[in-house]
């Protein structure tokens, strides 16, 4: 892992979307296994505990950065986005993790990048709003930023084989889902090409303060009842890949 980590942390040194080493970009992790490798690139770490959870501050390269664990759920991972935010004053945010596979052609450890979320679990449809569709929102998706976007595709690109780097629409919701036919309602509904449980929740809250953010998704399953197998194995395996990929994109000049 770690030469991994030095290997392709010079690839996109030239990046010009993080040239600002004044902004604060927040990398959060669902679960511990999601940032412990990113731990150790921290420079002048140090801590901070607000609730339950604990914020590392410091530099990775020559960007200040705030690495947390947010917690599985959307509350979660919309509690820990909100206190990036306004009590670390993030400018961009990087979510970074695991999923399972909604597309067919997805296996594990590839990456998914999101082009955009939304949450499958939300249903007004019986007031006429489409599947996902909270009331207030002018879509039910919510798109990840361009640019930064751009960014983690290429290093994903750098990271791993190029046919094992997607991009496409990322589902979330308050599941752990093990059900093929749950699995084509979503991939068949909202287009998605992978399922989770914090991302949307995530971009909902940039959103509202107007922040750029991505999600780096590696495939950890099928999503379709073989979890129980594929999971265990496979969890560290593609939590080190979506940190490779993170590291990589905050390569230093």
């Amino acid at each position: 892992m770690k030469k991994l980590t030095y290997l392709f942390a010079a690839v996109l040194a030239s990046c010009s979307f993080f040239a600002s080493a004044t902004q604060t970009i927040a990398i959060v992790g669902a679960m511990d296994a999601e940032i412990t490798n990113l731990l150790p690139h921290i420079k002048n770490k140090h801590t901070i505990t607000i609730g339950q959870h604990q914020y590392y501050q410091g530099k990775i390269g020559n960007h200040s950065v705030v690495v947390t664990r947010s917690g599985v759920g959307k509350v979660n991972a919309a509690v820990t986005t909100t206190t990036l935010i306004r009590e670390f004053k993030a400018d961009k945010l990087i979510f970074t993790g695991i999923a399972g596979a909604a597309a067919a052609e997805l296996s594990p450890t590839d990456v998914v990048i999101s082009t955009a979320l939304v949450q499958h679990d939300v249903d007004l449809t019986v007031f006429g709003n489409k599947p996902g569709h909270m009331d207030g929102f002018d879509d039910r998706y919510f798109y990840a930023d361009p640019q930064l976007a751009a960014q983690a595709f290429a290093a994903a690109q750098q990271v791993l084989d190029k046919k094992k780097v997607f991009q496409g629409i990322i589902a979330t919701g308050d599941q752990f889902i093990a059900n093929k036919q749950k699995v084509n309602f979503i991939h068949n509904e909202f287009n998605a090409m992978a399922i989770e449980m914090e991302g949307a929740a995530v971009a909902q809250v940039a959103f509202m303060f107007n922040k750029p953010f991505v999600v780096i998704r590696t495939i950890s399953d099928k999503a379709d009842g073989s979890a129980h197998f594929d999971y265990p194995k496979l969890k560290q395996i593609t939590a080190d890949n979506s940190v490779a990929i993170t590291l990589a994109m905050l390569a230093s000049h």
